[in-house]
Order: C-alpha cells, then structure tokens, then sequence
C-alpha cells in the first residue's frame, strides 16, 4: 500500500490554532491528527515566531522534519531538512521557535490524539513503567541545490539515523534526473515515509512533487526514480512494532 498527497491538495485543511500550548497552523497530509486509528497519519505544524510549546509525549512511534524557519528541539538546534524521531512515550521538548517560526512535518504510522503534556496533571501516570524511551537526531550532511541535483553522476543515499534491528532507520536520497535508487530495507520494519524535499520522483508507480509525501507500507516496492529534474527525497523507516495498536489508551 502506498499513499500520497501534495502540498496543493493538503493546504486545503490548513487552520489556525491558538490555545495555551501553541500558536500556529496545523494542515492535514495523511489522514486527520484529530483521531487515533490504524493506518498512516501526517500533519504539516507551522509553529509562530518565537512560540515555546512545552515538553510533551505521544503514544505512538514518531517522526518529525523540519521544514522550515528553525529554533531547537530540547537542547539540539534544528534547521530545515532535520529529522527527530520519538519513541512512544518519550517525553521530549520544548519545541522553541526561532525569530521566523518552525514548520515540521510531523508522521507516525499509527493515527494518536495528540499530545500529553508533562506540566499537566495526570499526564505523566499515563507513562508506563518498563518502556524504551528514546530520542534520535538527525540532518544532511549539507543542502543541495536544484541546478546541482541535475549534475548528479549516481544517485547518492546518507544514513541520517543508522539502521538498528528493530527497523528504525533515516535516509536522505539524492538522485538526477531519471536515476534509480533502491533503499533496501536491513531490517523488518514498521512502514516508510517518503518526504519529497526537491524536484520530483516515483514509488512504484505512485509520482510525487516537492513538497509531498508518500506512506509505504513495508511489503511495498523500495526503488525510488527521479523525474526530470532530478529529486531529493527523505526516507523515515519506523520501527517494526510501530504498526501496533496495543499501546494505552
């Protein structure tokens, strides 16, 4: 299964929040961040200048890219194109805005409710005893150009989170126009995003366009094929028991 959807089909959903724990907007990719369900879940948050939103958890697997503007996750400044992954649970933040704000796509393979605010009470009871809790960082090694992506002799994969066991992983591909690049998957895992950065490519058969994203379940094809003007596309693996449903309600 592979899902897709575009900037210009998304930006219809786009409102505006205002509440205690955050100033911005929120626009629906992938389904809705209003229902915790099966299946693939993603949101485009554009935070306000220089809002603070406090430090918080989720019940499900998750990862978020910077897609613009900047400011700092806990202590690690973030930038566009950096990736943050958190384990179910894991308290992490606050999620500082910088002078210009900070937009990040945010993706789980699992549909959650939100957050879980660890100022607020009741919330950290909801954390179980036992769990891994965890935070991964990570960003190119460099930005890319359009005109340099068309000079691309092969395509070129960087490990931005080293592949683990139990499937966690972050790619970033870079490809010219028409090159193939294959991610072979080291470990079983729970599904793909594909985050369309730059230019435009194809997931078995499925084209997509800066700014887009693809959900590929994890029996689905791994052969990226750039189209004419080359591509630059991010790649989130998710754990393999993130398409568990099992965690508390």
């Amino acid at each position: 299964m592979i899902a897709m959807q575009s900037w210009d089909a998304a930006r219809v959903s786009k409102k505006q929040l205002r509440k205690d724990t955050f100033e911005g907007h929120v626009t629906d990719f992938i389904a809705t961040h209003e229902k915790r369900a099966p299946g693939p879940q993603a949101f485009l948050v554009e935070q306000d200048a220089n809002w603070v939103t406090p430090p918080h958890f989720h019940l499900e697997h998750q990862f978020q890219i910077v897609t613009a503007g900047g400011g700092a996750i806990g202590r690690h400044a973030v930038a566009p194109l950096t990736v943050h992954y958190a384990a179910p649970e894991t308290g992490y933040g606050p999620i500082t805005a910088g002078p210009a704000g900070v937009s990040y796509m945010t993706l789980r393979a699992m549909g959650d409710t939100g957050a879980w605010y660890l100022h607020k009470p009741g919330s950290r009871e909801r954390m179980r005893a036992g769990l891994k809790r965890e935070q991964q960082h990570g960003a190119p090694a460099g930005r890319c150009t359009a005109a340099e992506l068309t000079g691309f002799a092969q395509a070129e994969i960087e490990e931005l989170i080293a592949p683990r066991q139990d499937g966690l992983a972050a790619y970033m591909v870079r490809m010219g126009p028409g090159q193939a690049a294959e991610v072979a998957a080291r470990h079983a895992h729970g599904g793909r995003y594909y985050y369309v950065a730059q230019g435009s490519a194809s997931l078995a058969g499925v084209a997509a366009s800066a700014v887009a994203l693809l959900f590929a379940s994890p029996d689905a094809a791994a052969t990226l094929t750039a189209g004419a003007d080359g591509a630059e596309v991010m790649i989130l693996q998710f754990p393999h028991d993130a398409l568990s449903m099992e965690r508390a309600q």
